[in-house]
């Protein structure tokens, strides 16, 4: 997993704890990060006191390490030991309580113990380059080096074309390219061009537990208003026919309960879009509390009940999808003309199949219906009604769908632009008062300058606002996770790209978040990017935080010296970060400087992708699509 990737070494401070290093104890870290071969960068830094820390407490470590995936944190401490026990003996020697005379044996057994009590993994990661390990991307980099010094040598009379490029490139590769083009470079499940989005959505939503009890719910109130209003019909005296039309009807009583809150919230307001969502979130987490205590206390019937409610609402639904599209075929086949037969004939067996699907379900239905154990009467159905009762019903069933095949996509299509219009005034940056001037610490500067032409990184350190606070945030972290890992698996999160690898931890018994980002790009353009690209993100996340004031790591590193606030958000993912200056100000007030930065290499997003791309273009069977992305790769 992303999470398991990004590790942050994070102790506290000790009073003869080092908090400078020699560029020889630098060279060292770097000769521990290549010799295990599986770390891609990795950032030492100092950590500030907490804000009410007294006032000679000694800053913390931080040792930041993105390493492959499917390393675990016990064997990346291995690793890390076995490559470079002295230089972490030196960093963290001031923890060491034991004895003198303690061989180094003892010493190692402590330091494992030291790193493994103090390590974070991520409460949220994201990586730009899915599926990759480090000597993949150093491989395929060389790969596409050679491929481009190979294509330079290549004559303008030899390669006229694309499809004469393609055949040039493919015969180097069969004699130069050895194991690269041998096998497809590695994909996992998520990242497979052939899993549709729909499949995809559907797999994250079986992951996401919210989405699937709200969707049990909905299903289980319109499975409750179709029992009920049949209850009620047959309660006033009328006639309740066991047929396709009073199954239609009944179901779209629950649909339309259902779609209301959303059309009220559409036109009164987002705050009465918030309150119905609020509403029924309420009704969720009550149905589930209900069903969960009825468990604990033995009785069985309420959850079997509330199942049979929602099974009810599925057939409900069901039934109105088959009528609506047995109307739309009808409507469809009154208008082909004869000869050629064939697409009458297709219609009409189209629409024998619809109404074979309609009557099941509805038989299906009311046997659902009759046998429900939920404390209200037994339903008396007529199952062979009068013709005038048949005939009004189905005049109703069919009146009521085609209305709302008529007027559905207009109503649906007035919401969308009314909850459109309220997104984007609900988004508008806000007037702030007294915003900070946006300044850059010296140390922060020097460090951003240091790497200059290198990946981009950020270190920031915030404020957690309070233990509820802490309970959002770790949500919205796990929320966020998930969609990186089985969503955003092309390199962008939201619509930002260019982020290597960006991780969020909460430390410090859960009073401080911090965020390590590594990115393509400038700092500016880095926090541009999430502003226009993943600003709901960025607002759920730092809502939560605030700057208190803190004193310097040490001297020459920045303080924070007034407390500050996230710009305020509207409807928890809008504003904030959308006050631009305000939130510049803010992200340059919580960043740390870095000591050190390793990196294994220094490749943009991109140049991986390419390189990957031109490696899976020589591969395997020639293709059209192929011989284009191989042009693609020569010409980039």
């Amino acid at each position: 997993m992303a999470r398991e990737q990004m590790m942050c070494f994070v102790t506290p401070g000790a009073p003869d704890a080092p908090v400078a290093v020699s560029a020889g104890v630098l060279r060292r870290i770097d000769a521990m990060c290549e010799a295990t071969g599986r770390i891609h960068y990795a950032t030492l830094a100092l950590l500030p006191p907490l804000h009410d820390a007294p006032p000679a407490t000694p800053p913390g470590w931080m040792l930041e390490v993105v390493v492959d995936e499917g390393v675990p944190t016990s064997e990346l401490v291995d690793l890390l030991l076995a490559h470079g026990f002295g230089v972490l003996w030196w960093l963290y020697r001031a923890h060491w309580r034991g004895p003198r005379g303690t061989p180094p044996a003892g010493k190692r057994d402590w330091l494992r113990a030291f790193l493994l009590q103090h390590a974070s993994r991520a409460a949220c990661g994201f990586v730009g380059n899915r599926d990759r390990n480090l000597a993949q991307v150093r491989g395929e980099s060389a790969f596409l080096q050679e491929a481009e010094a190979a294509f330079r040598s290549l004559p303008a009379s030899r390669v006229p074309d694309r499809d004469a490029l393609a055949g040039e490139m493919r015969a180097w590769a069969r004699e130069a390219g050895g194991a690269w083009t041998a096998e497809p470079p590695p994909r996992s499940f998520w990242r497979r061009g052939t899993v549709p989005d729909g499949v995809r959505l559907a797999l994250l939503a079986v992951r996401l537990v919210v989405p699937a009890l709200a969707l049990l719910g909905l299903l289980t109130v319109v499975g409750a208003i179709v029992l009920s209003a049949a209850w009620l019909l047959q309660g006033s005296g009328l006639e309740v026919p066991d047929f396709v039309a009073t199954a239609v009807l009944l179901g779209a009583l629950g649909l339309l309960a259902v779609v209301l809150p959303v059309v009220f919230g559409a036109v009164a307001g987002g705050v009465a879009l918030v309150a119905a969502f609020g509403v029924l979130l309420l009704f969720v987490a009550g149905l589930a509390l209900l069903a969960l205590g009825s468990v604990l206390a033995g009785a069985l019937w309420i959850p079997a009940c509330m199942g049979a409610l929602a099974a009810l609402g599925v057939i409900a639904l069901a039934a109105i999808g088959a009528t609506a599209a047995l109307l739309v075929l009808v409507c469809a086949a009154s208008r082909l003309r004869a000869p050629p037969f064939f697409p009458l004939l297709l219609a009409l067996g189209a629409g024998g199949v619809l109404l074979l699907l309609v009557f099941g379900l509805t038989a299906l239905m009311f046997r659902v219906m009759c046998r429900l154990d939920c404390g209200l009467p037994p339903l008396q159905l007529s199952v062979w009604p009068d013709p005038l009762t048949a005939l009004c019903w189905t005049a109703g069933a069919t009146l009521i769908v085609g209305g709302g095949l008529l007027a559905g996509p207009r109503l649906f299509g007035f919401l969308g632009r009314q909850l459109s219009r309220l997104m984007r005034e609900a988004d508008l940056p806000v007037a702030l008062p007294d915003v900070p001037l946006h300044t850059v610490h010296a140390s922060v500067q020097a460090s951003e300058a240091a790497i200059a032409q290198r990946t981009g990184h950020m270190i920031s350190l915030t404020d957690i606002r309070s233990p509820m606070h802490r309970r959002c945030l770790r949500f919205w972290l796990g929320f966020i996770n998930l969609l990186g890992e089985l969503y955003f698996t092309e390199g962008r999160l939201g619509n930002a790209g260019g982020i290597h690898f960006g991780h969020w931890h909460i430390i410090d018994g859960g009073r401080r978040l911090l965020f390590c980002s590594n990115f393509d790009g400038s700092f500016g353009g880095y926090l541009d990017g999430f502003i226009r690209g993943a600003a709901q993100g960025v607002n759920l996340v730092w809502r939560c935080t605030e700057l208190r004031p803190r004193a310097a790591a040490r001297p020459d590193q920045p303080a924070v010296l007034r407390a500050r606030v996230f710009p305020p958000t509207r409807l928890l993912i809008f504003c904030g970060c959308k006050c631009e200056q305000a939130f510049k100000s803010y992200a340059r007030d919580s960043m740390l400087p870095h000591l050190h930065r390793y990196e294994a290499y220094t490749l943009s997003n991109e140049d991986i992708a390419r390189a990957t791309r031109l490696r899976a273009a020589l591969q395997g069977r020639r293709t059209a699509v192929k011989d284009d992305q191989i042009a693609r790769a020569m010409e980039s």
